[in-house]
Formats: structure tokens, sequence, C-alpha cells
């Protein structure tokens, strides 16, 4: 089953914008290791964290195209917290043009049907009320006029039930990050009500930091989940995204250690949906970097794809019960006896992932059933579907 993310990726393709084993959800960009320096309340919403990586994404996913030419560019900060990694990431846009996963996916589509077919009549018809034109207006307004880098770069998504977007203020001269939070729930308009410096991050001027697999929207503060859809599809884009160019890539170390850390985050999912999948996955990366990642993606797929069962559910409730069953009080204990016989699957994310927070599980806080469906924001959106 195609998602949102497949059919706007495929059609990112079509454009061919980006170079075989290239990114295609942002640009390529380099990995800079980097010192942070918190203020009282940075320190209130990243906790003590004091080491980063610094992804600044300044150049064409193709050779084709010169980099001075792409005008959305990046600047994401990963903070290396200790339980799991909190990803700002930065665009330099302060919006989002389109609001939901549908209009978005639309918009999409209907560029993909313009392409197919590009008569005069076609083309024309794009002018009709209600339809492309409107959209195609509302991006190239949108669309960001300047491509240096020195500039402001922001989540454009807003965190919390008291919302604040991130903002990074760059200057390449002295390699410094001033970080800052801005009041505003808006997603289609950017309006701060007011900022709040939170420190300043120091990059390295050399590139050298280990490279990531991509910025993850869902690793949100802790205790201030991201709002919306967006988030939610900009996690699937960058996940296919990063499954496209392993695909295409020839495997090495480093490539396969990007792998693991992705089936890390996935397993305790697919062992929920199937421990047959579960194993069939392990038994793939057995293999190493002669692995197929296409196999890798197709079994992924395939457990998004099925429906929960009964058995699998209580294997993976058992299996992470492991975690909590020394330290659990007495209300815990009866409450997983409760869920045990429970088919509601979004009651037992919130409540695997309320415990794994606080129980400081590592392993779980950054697993696929905590940091996305266990979030009620998902929840909302997803309704069980994931």
């Amino acid at each position: 089953m195609k998602t949102s993310a497949d059919v706007i990726i495929d059609l990112i393709e079509r454009f061919n914008v980006h170079d075989p084993g290239a990114r295609r959800a942002h640009g390529n960009g380099d990995h800079h290791e980097a010192a942070v320096y918190l203020n009282e309340e940075g320190r209130e919403i990243f906790g003590g964290v004091t080491k980063a990586t610094v992804r600044l994404s300044n150049a064409a996913t193709s050779e084709k195209m010169p980099d001075e030419l792409v005008n959305i560019k990046g600047c994401s900060v990963r903070f290396h917290h200790r339980l799991r990694p909190i990803d700002i990431i930065g665009v330099n846009f302060p919006y989002f043009p389109l609001g939901t996963a549908a209009e978005v996916t639309s918009v999409m589509l209907n560029i993909g049907v313009y392409l197919n077919d590009k008569s005069a009549g076609r083309f024309f018809s794009i002018f009709r009320p209600g339809r492309l034109y409107r959209d195609l207006d509302t991006i190239l307004k949108w669309l960001p006029k300047r491509t240096d880098m020195d500039y402001k770069y922001y989540t454009a998504q807003s965190y919390g039930e008291d919302p604040f977007k991130f903002r990074l203020d760059y200057d390449p001269q002295t390699s410094n990050i001033e970080l800052y939070a801005e009041k505003d729930a808006h997603v289609t308009e950017y309006q701060p009500e007011g900022e709040m410096h939170l420190g300043h991050i120091s990059v390295d001027q050399e590139p050298a930091g280990q490279e990531i697999k991509f910025m993850d929207t869902m690793n949100a503060p802790f205790g201030r989940d991201p709002n919306g859809e967006i988030p939610l599809l900009r996690h699937f884009l960058y996940r296919r995204s990063f499954l496209g160019r392993m695909e295409e890539a020839e495997l090495d170390q480093e490539k396969f250690r990007m792998l693991e850390e992705l089936w890390r985050e996935e397993e305790l999912f697919v062992l929920m949906k199937s421990p047959e999948l579960h194993d069939q996955v392990r038994s793939l990366f057995e293999s190493g970097i002669r692995m197929s990642v296409s196999e890798f993606r197709r079994l992924l797929d395939q457990a998004y794809d099925m429906e929960y069962e009964p058995g699998s559910i209580r294997n993976y409730m058992e299996t992470v019960w492991g975690h909590f069953k020394d330290e659990a009080d007495d209300g815990e204990r009866t409450r997983y006896q409760e869920l045990q016989g429970t088919s509601d699957i979004d009651e037992i994310h919130t409540f695997i992932g309320e415990m794994a927070l606080k129980y400081e599980v590592p392993e779980l806080l950054d697993s696929i059933v905590v940091k996305v469906l266990g979030r009620r924001e998902v929840q909302r959106v997803q309704k069980g579907r994931i």
C-alpha cells in the first residue's frame, strides 16, 4: 500500500533532480561536530546536553545543478541527549504552505497529472477556478528567494501544548548558531508572538561529524510533542528517502551502520506486527553489507500493511515489560494486566511510552512504538492505522 510519503518521493524522483544514491527529501550537506551552551531556559527544554552534530544542507542533490541555485537550505541540529537524540530541523522558510498530508499529496498528484500530459489543453486547464494554479501561487510565494547560508532557519512546525517553534540564527563567518524559541501555533503562516533565547551552539568549521541517516521530526524534545500532520509526513518522507538512496548505493560499513540504526528503531514495531516477519529481517542483517536493502524495505512495508494480531501484541508486551517489572508500582502492574486483554492499540502505545520515559529506557524511547506511535497527536491523526 502506497503512503503519502511514497507518492511524494516517487514524484520527486520523476523530476530527476537527484543523482543515484543522493537524498530526495532535502539537499546534500556536511555533518559538523558542535559544542552546546544552553542557558536555563534552554536546559529546561533540551536537558543538560553539551554536544551536538550540526548538518548544513547547502548542496544540490544533482551534479547538473549548481549548489548556489539551491534555494531551500537547511541548518539542523542533533542534540546528543543521554536517552535518545533530539533533532531540530531548521529550514530557511518559517512556515509550510500546506497544512495537511492530504493537501500536500493532492498538489503532488496534480503536478504528476500535468507531467504525464504536457499538451496545451492540459496547461490551460491549470488556470480554471479551483485548479492547480491556486496551489502553485501559494507555493511560489512561499518558496525562499535567498540562496546563501547566512540566514535564519526555522523548524516551521510547532511543539507542545503551549506551542512554540524553534529558530536557529546561523553565522557562517563565526560558525555560531544562536538558538531561540518563538511562540507561534500557526502552520501555514508565520506569526510569532515573541522570542526566548535558549543559548548558542559553536560549530566546528571542518566537517568531521559522523553521518546521520536522517534528522527525524519525531525526535522532539521530551514533553514537547510535534503538532499537526506535517511532522509525521516528514518523518516518513525522510525515512523513504533514506531507504531509496541506500537501495541505489553500494553498501559499506558506514551505510550498514545507518541501516542497523533504522532497524533498531523499527524492530519492536515489526515484532508487534509479526514475530515471523521480525525473524526474517534479523536474518537479512546477518548478511552484513551484502544484505538486500530492497528486501528490507519490502519487509518493513509489509509490517506497516499488516493488522495487529492479539498473540503478537501479547508477545510484544511481555518483551517490553521486562524493562519495568522490577521497578513498576502496583498501579502500573494492574494497568499492564488490564492492557493485556485490550484491543485498543493506542492505549498500549501510550502506556509503554509513559513507562519508558518514567524509567528512562533509551532503547524504547528511540523506538517507533514510543517516539511515533506513543504520541497522542500521532494517534489523533492516524487513529490506529499504523
